[in-house]
C-alpha cells in the first residue's frame, strides 16, 4: 500500500535513505552520505510530500516531491529491490503530478535505465556541486513522447 507518511515514518526512511545512497552511489564516499544525515531530517524531509510503500506494517521503500514536480528521492530498501516497488511508487505520484523532474547522477545506471524505462528523457547535463560528479536532469510529463534529446544509446 503506498500512503502518504506521516512522523512516525521518518526513522525509517532516513534508514533506508541512508543505506541505499551508500550503496547506490559506490562512487561517493560513504563519509558524504553521513554528513547529510541531518541535513535530510532537518531540512529536507520536513519540506517534501513524502510517499512511503508499506507491506505487512513495513515500509520497504519511499519517494519524495518537492514543489509539485521534483522528485528530490526514490529509494527501496535493499531486500525489497527488483520487486516493483519503485515503478509502484514512480507510478503513483506520475497520477497525482502531470509533469516531473529529477537529477541522477551518470555513473548510477541502473537508476538512469529506470528512469528511461519509466518515460523521462535526459534534458541537460551538469555537475553536482556538492559532490562534483556528474548528473543527469531528466524530465517527464504526461502525453510527451518527443522533444527531448537523446545523450546515451538507451535514451528513448
Amino acid at each position: 500500500m503506498i500512503r502518504k507518511s506521516n512522523n512516525r515514518d521518518i526513522e525509517k526512511i532516513l534508514s533506508i535513505w541512508l543505506d541505499t545512497s551508500k550503496q547506490a552511489h559506490g562512487f561517493i564516499k560513504e563519509e558524504y552520505w553521513q554528513k547529510m544525515l541531518p541535513s535530510v531530517r532537518k531540512y529536507y524531509l520536513p519540506n517534501t510530500e513524502t510517499f512511503v510503500f508499506e507491506d505487512k506494517h513495513q515500509i520497504k521503500g519511499f519517494i519524495s516531491t518537492i514543489d509539485d514536480k521534483y522528485i528530490g528521492a526514490l529509494f527501496v530498501a535493499q531486500p525489497y529491490q527488483n520487486q516493483k516497488i519503485g515503478s509502484k511508487l514512480l507510478g503513483y505520484v506520475k497520477k497525482i503530478y502531470p509533469e516531473l523532474t529529477l537529477k541522477v547522477f551518470c555513473k548510477n545506471i541502473p537508476a538512469l535505465r529506470f528512469y528511461q524505462k519509466h518515460g523521462f528523457k535526459i534534458m541537460a547535463e551538469q555537475t553536482d556541486e556538492s559532490t562534483h560528479e556528474q548528473e543527469l536532469l531528466m524530465s517527464w510529463a504526461l502525453a510527451c513522447k518527443t522533444g527531448h534529446s537523446k545523450r546515451y544509446p538507451s535514451d528513448s
